[in-house]
């Protein structure tokens, strides 16, 4: 599979990952019982936008990225963007010590860890990106002289299938002269 489509499954298991999270973390109200995080009125428009910010922007960004980055800037940007997204979520682990949440427990260190691999392969991506763009260029080149030799090769047999088809044909006209001049005598 190609490094790109699999980083852009990993992206998308974080955004199906972000979305777990929150359920796990509203369900309670379902009960009657207290949400994990209650914000105040103050601070309520602040966190919906880190939330928005952090659990949609920054995949869906990394996923343009992983898709149509071409150049090595925006391939280290995309590396960062797997940096922020994996610390957040070990950051975010830390949480535990204070107030163990069972509910999390299987989101969590599911979520960091897709973060870990993607990390690592995004840095591969980073790395060999170059090399891959050197070797396309040099297959494309490859491709096109097996094009041209492929392209001499059926030019020679057509010209060989012409020759046989006119030898063919004087063969014929040959006959006839023959069996011509034998009715004639």
């Amino acid at each position: 599979m190609n490094r790109q489509i699999e980083m852009v499954v990993l992206w998308t298991l974080v955004i199906m990952g972000f979305l777990a999270h929150t359920m796990a973390d509203v369900m309670p109200a379902f009960w009657g019982e207290q949400i994990v995080t209650m914000p105040t009125p103050a601070h309520s428009r602040e966190l919906i936008a880190m939330m928005l910010g952090v659990c949609y922007t920054l995949p869906v960004l990394a996923i343009f990225l992983a898709l149509w980055g071409k150049h090595k800037a925006w391939r280290i940007i995309h590396v960062l963007l797997t940096f922020i997204f994996t610390a957040l979520c070990l950051l975010h682990m830390l949480e535990w010590i204070d107030e163990f949440n069972p509910v999390q427990l299987t989101v969590m260190p599911l979520m960091g860890f897709i973060g870990l691999i993607l990390f690592v392969k995004s840095i591969k991506y980073a790395r060999e990106k170059r090399n891959t763009e050197v070797e396309e260029t040099e297959n494309d080149a490859d491709e096109n002289e097996d094009t041209d030799e492929n392209e001499a090769r059926e030019d020679a047999n057509e010209e060989q299938t012409n020759d046989n088809e006119a030898q063919a044909n004087h063969g014929e006209t040959k006959e006839s002269e023959a069996e011509e001049n034998t009715n004639t005598k």
